[in-house]
């Protein structure tokens, strides 16, 4: 068997001297190494970039910016933003300019410019601006107002949007209060929803500023709706003269011909409520009316009030009375008693008694009448007449009789009376009437004895 101690000894003591050795060396400081990159320059040496400056002095190919490096996203954001500039040169010279494009272009433009700063902080980018610059500012000037504009557009439409065709309902119910007021008269809504003419006036002059700085931008919705007010506003004139003539024909000419002998009074309510519609129409909110609209309206309140002054002559110069006087005296001029049955002088005398009597003088006082005399009576029914209750079994008899008389007042009445005796039972009535008489209905004194 062999032993190699010899060599567990060499190899202890030369740890130990590597050992003492190492502690004897200077320490030494690591550091990264530096990347160095050598970059021909123009004049045909070279210079040293680090980092991001890689490449940095290249020229785009555009020719717009100088200065740039290799950074490929770099490279992609200024070619995407010439290609832009491109298209916002195309648009800023057409004769219309689409709006909603160009303000979409120029954000994406601004948000591409801001990643070109950042990946590349040390380009050249003057001429680009030089081109971009003012472009950018006469867009943002245009966008600003655009964007007024589209405001104004929504509230003017919600606020003057109208009906282009006219209507024609009754102008006495023309912004009317209550449930029968119609709001559209013509075109417009009613007040509290709609904007006061002057105020249209006022925004409309105000967008067409607004849009008289744009380039042949339009609104298809915001046009119609001007023509439609254009059309309202036409109509208001026609409404005006409509209600100051062919309706005033119709509802105070004709119907004062139809009621004033019998009625002035509704004439005269008529012609008030007419008047007071024509003074809402003329002072309307709404409306622009020209120079024949408000001489029609006036001809027209002119010709109402003298409707209603006729009226009012009419009843107090006493001609309304006349005719009811005359009216009256026709109705009771076909008045007459009924034809006479079988006399009885008892029970007439009876009828009569009880025309003057106490009861029926009570009765008649509701009807302001009293009775002076009585002049006449007469048998109506020739018999008795049965009134029997739902199982057939008598209740009463009775006859009628008429009686004419004369009132305090000077005018005749006649009277139905009637003489009624109560049932007894067995076929039997009471032989002392009940009586009771119908209210006076007057009649012409000369027909009582005819």
């Amino acid at each position: 068997m062999r032993f190699f101690a010899p060599k567990f000894v060499a190899l202890g003591v030369l740890s130990l001297l590597s050992v003492a050795s190492v502690a004897q060396l200077p320490k030494l400081k690591l550091e990264k190494p530096k990347v160095n990159i050598n970059v021909p320059t123009s004049g045909g040496g070279s210079t040293t970039k680090t980092g991001s400056d890689i490449g940095l002095g290249k020229k785009d190919p555009s020719g717009l910016f100088k200065n740039c490096t290799d950074d490929p996203s770099a490279d992609f954001h200024r070619k995407d933003i010439v290609e832009k500039l491109h298209t916002l040169e195309a648009e800023m010279v057409k004769s219309t300019i689409d709006y909603e494009v160009l303000t979409k272009l120029i954000f994406e433009m601004d948000r591409t410019s801001g990643h070109i700063n950042k990946l590349e902080p040390k380009v050249d980018r003057a001429d680009f601006d030089a081109k971009y610059t003012p472009l950018k500012t006469r867009a943002d000037k245009e966008n600003a107002i655009y964007a007024d504009a589209q405001k104004l557009e929504e509230a003017m439409q919600e606020d003057y949007e109208a009906e282009a065709k006219m209507q024609s309902p009754d102008p006495l119910s023309f912004r009317a209060e209550g449930y029968y007021g119609h709001s559209a008269c013509y075109c417009r809504d009613r007040a509290e929803d709609t904007k006061t003419y002057a105020e249209y006036v006022a925004s409309k002059q105000k967008y067409m500023e607004l849009v008289g700085q744009l380039k042949g931008y339009v609104n298809n919705e915001t046009q119609s709706m001007f023509t439609n007010m254009d059309a309202c506003l036409k109509n208001g004139n026609a409404y005006a003269a409509w209600a100051a003539n062919e309706n005033y024909d119709k509802a105070i000419k004709a119907y004062a011909a139809e009621k004033q002998a019998s009625n002035p009074q509704a004439v005269i309510k008529r012609c008030s409520e007419y008047l007071e519609a024509l003074d809402r129409i003329e002072t309307d909110y709404s409306l622009n009316f020209d120079a024949a609209a408000k001489s029609a309206l006036a001809d027209g309140k002119s010709k109402t009030t003298k409707v209603k002054t006729d009226a009012e002559a009419y009843i107090n110069n006493g001609g309304y009375q006349k005719y009811l006087d005359t009216e009256h005296a026709a109705e009771i001029a076909k008045v007459f008693l009924p034809k006479a049955g079988t006399k009885n002088p008892t029970l007439e005398a009876g009828a009569t008694n009880y025309i003057k009597g106490t009861e029926y003088g009570e009765y008649i006082e509701d009807y302001k009448i009293k009775v002076a005399s009585t002049t006449r009576c007469v048998s109506v029914s020739p018999d008795y007449i049965v009134h029997k209750n739902e199982f057939g079994i008598p209740l009463y008899q009775y006859k009628e009789f008429a009686v004419a008389f004369k009132g305090a007042d000077g005018k005749c009445y006649w009277a139905s009376v009637y003489a009624n005796y109560t049932y007894k039972g067995g076929g039997t009535y009471a032989t002392v009437a009940d009586w009771g008489a119908d209210a006076p209905e007057e009649m012409a004194c000369a027909n009582v004895m005819k």
